[in-house]
């Protein structure tokens, strides 16, 4: 016969199960709710600027408003798209000045933090360093390409930097970094997916990295300096990209 303790301890295992479990499929609805939804905009199936019906939007993906919304949130912070009070969110615009613009000033902050990299780094960030390049290496040589794959090169790319300027130990830095690289987010992101960079961002990562690890400023500072300049010069492309995707049917 079960006691009454072990009978209270029983229901309270099974509630604790059954809330972990609503919690875990709560988590994952919401992740394959925002996975859907950027990949419509990043694909260009949710035009610029257009505004986005949580309505509608929750049909079409079969969901409530909880997980859409918290989907939403997260697309926000990532810069895909912006939310207005009393009018919803739209699909964030391609202002290429704009990036331009943060272009130049991430230029200048890269190029800072690698050279003071050179200087301050310890041999465990140096390690760090040398296993991203490694990660990346291997995504190259991966035969299948998909959309995770274009993810996961985005990540790495912007983790390496972040595995920099870290090493550096100036927090001041690394605030200011982290402002610029998430107002460039959108950009970075179709600039992975949209045009063919022929792994020339392995080379130009790997270029930084083994300066940083040879502590050669210089070289770190040229290295970091191109990287940026191959950006600027992407973005004239997605321009053109941008404007034809934008373009009505």
């Amino acid at each position: 016969m079960v006691s009454f303790t072990e009978g209270r301890m029983d229901q309270r295992w099974k509630g604790n199960r059954l809330a972990s479990t609503k919690t875990e499929q709560r988590g994952s609805l919401r992740e394959s709710t925002y996975l859907q939804l950027k990949d419509l905009i990043l694909t260009g199936q949710l035009r610029p600027s257009e505004r986005l019906s949580e309505v509608t939007l929750a049909k079409r993906f079969g969901v409530s408003r909880t997980p859409l919304r918290e989907a939403l949130m997260k697309l926000e912070e990532e810069g895909l798209i912006v939310g207005q009070r009393n009018f919803g969110y739209t699909v964030t615009d391609l202002d290429v000045t704009k990036f331009c613009n943060l272009l130049v000033v991430r230029e200048a902050l890269d190029v800072c933090a690698a050279q003071l990299a050179c200087e301050v780094a310890s041999e465990e960030d140096l390690d760090r360093l040398r296993d991203v390049i490694a990660q990346m290496v291997e995504l190259k040589d991966t035969t299948n390409k998909t959309p995770s794959d274009a993810a996961r090169n985005l990540d790495l790319g912007l983790y390496i930097h972040r595995v920099i300027v870290e090493s550096t130990r100036n927090e001041a830095l690394v605030r200011v970094m982290d402002q610029v690289y998430q107002q460039l987010r959108l950009a970075l992101w179709l600039e992975v997916l949209w045009v063919d960079l022929e792994h020339t961002d392995l080379d130009e990562h790997r270029a930084i990295a083994d300066a940083i690890c040879a502590r050669d400023r210089d070289a770190a500072a040229a290295a970091a300096r191109a990287h940026v300049q191959s950006s600027l010069k992407n973005m004239s492309k997605l321009q053109r990209i941008w404007a034809h995707r934008r373009a009505p049917d």
